[in-house]
């Protein structure tokens, strides 16, 4: 096994400077090469550490919090226990590194190589690259994108994926037993032979995975959106699935004839359609104020010009709903799934009590996946957005004047004439067209 070099503080920083000035395209610049170092407890938050050759370090405890390590080799590293909270790993090849415990919320994983491979260290020879999985395990990646991230055979289980993103990852043959995906976009994801026992994937969008010879024995899958085809599949037999209620057209008509009265205050009962498939309904222009459609199936479902104010549509599955200008004011939207729907000029604001002029009641829409939905003209101001997808959306003209934001994507957004008044976009993953 190699010596690992220790490092004073001051050679460090001279070492990272250089690095920069290589970035920056200065003629004295020079890539940082911190392999086999022992950079165990270092503070390195903030820094830009993209294409740098940190094969074998040490970084255990390590405090990289909003770092850039953007296509870094971090081949073998030991990275257990360290806080890697907003860094971004877009790329970096960490093959065969150890990430137990490690902090990596709201961490960007994107394309990032996390296959198996082993450092060993011969004398005469040098590092020799061999065969270990990498590993994850215990980790905390809450809200972290690994959209394209090859996690093939790695050790992740009792990971936290809660609202991360795993778009199109590939993790054939991982080892992902207890994690918890509550709330995860797993659009396309390869899960080919993994072993899923007790994981939790509550609200997930797992529409389009593969999932040949995966074990799901015990998975918690409640309000997770799967293809029907998917459903049927074997492998899913041995976990709990998800039970959507049907409901016939004539008590549906009594149920909602029953809640415009209610909603009226002549009597009625206040509708409950929690966890109904209402796939493809016509709900234009009807009244559904503070109805309650927890988990509800509503994917192209027609409610432009509807009344939605206050309702609760948390864990909805909208996909490709029409909502042109439905009033939404003080809606409840918690983890929804709105990707491709059309709330052009849609009514998003608080709702304003008529009795007290200071009492207003903003939409919550954290965590809500907006991915390539059109919100052209639409009202969001004031609502709370922490944690929501907008990649690929189309906000031009909305109003999202003092929106919380905190943790949400407008990556390939459309932003062009937003109103951004009083918005603060440090804590948003931003790469968006239009003005920031």
């Amino acid at each position: 096994m190699v010596d690992l070099k220790k490092i004073g503080r001051i050679e460090l920083m001279a070492i990272l400077g250089d690095h920069q000035s290589m970035l920056d395209g200065g003629e004295n610049g020079r890539r940082a090469d911190l392999s086999f170092h022992d950079l165990t407890k270092e503070d390195l938050s903030d820094i830009n550490l993209s294409l740098a050759e940190m094969t074998g370090a040490v970084l255990q405890h390590a405090s990289m919090a909003g770092s850039n390590f953007t296509a870094a080799i971090l081949f073998g590293a030991d990275l257990r226990v360290a806080n890697l909270r907003r860094a971004n790993l877009t790329r970096s090849d960490l093959r065969g590194a150890c990430m137990r415990g490690a902090d990596l919320s709201d961490a960007v994983l994107v394309n990032a190589d996390m296959r198996e491979g082993k450092l060993t260290w011969e004398p005469d020879a040098g590092p020799l690259y061999t065969s270990q999985h990498a590993e994850m395990s215990g980790a905390l990646a809450a809200r972290a994108d690994f959209t394209g991230a090859r996690l093939s055979s790695s050790f992740v289980a009792q990971t936290d994926f809660s609202d991360a993103v795993l778009r199109d990852a590939n993790m054939n043959g991982a080892d992902l037993r207890n994690c918890l995906f509550v709330g995860a976009q797993m659009e396309g994801a390869d899960l080919s032979g993994c072993k899923l026992i007790g994981a939790n994937m509550s609200g997930a969008n797992l529409s389009g995975i593969i999932i040949d010879k995966a074990d799901f024995s015990g998975a918690e899958l409640d309000g997770a959106i799967i293809d029907p085809m998917i459903l049927q599949t074997p492998e899913l037999q041995s976990a709990k699935l998800p039970h959507p209620d049907t409901i016939g057209g004539a008590r549906l008509e009594e149920i909602l004839a029953a809640h415009g009265a209610w909603a009226k205050s002549e009597g009625g009962v206040r509708a409950d359609l929690s966890n109904v498939d209402l796939s493809g309904r016509n709900f234009a222009e009807y009244n559904l104020a503070a109805a309650v459609l927890i988990g509800a199936i509503l994917n192209g479902a027609d409610l432009s010009a509807s009344v939605l104010s206050m309702a609760d549509l948390s864990r909805a599955d909208m996909r490709a709903a029409n909502l042109q200008g439905a009033d939404m004011r003080g809606v409840r939207m918690e983890r929804a799934t709105l990707n491709g729907a059309n709330l052009a000029g849609a009514n998003l604001g608080p709702l304003e009590s008529t009795q007290a002029p200071d009492r207003a009641w903003n939409s919550a829409l954290t965590h809500a996946r907006f991915r390539e939905a059109n919100l052209t003209g639409a009202n969001l101001r004031g609502a709370d957005l922490k944690g929501a997808s907008f990649e690929g959306a189309v906000l031009r003209d909305a109003d999202l004047s003092g929106a919380e934001v905190d943790g949400a994507s407008f990556r390939g957004a459309d932003l062009t004439a937003a109103r951004l008044d009083g918005v603060d976009l440090s804590a948003a993953h931003l790469d968006q067209t239009g003005p920031r």
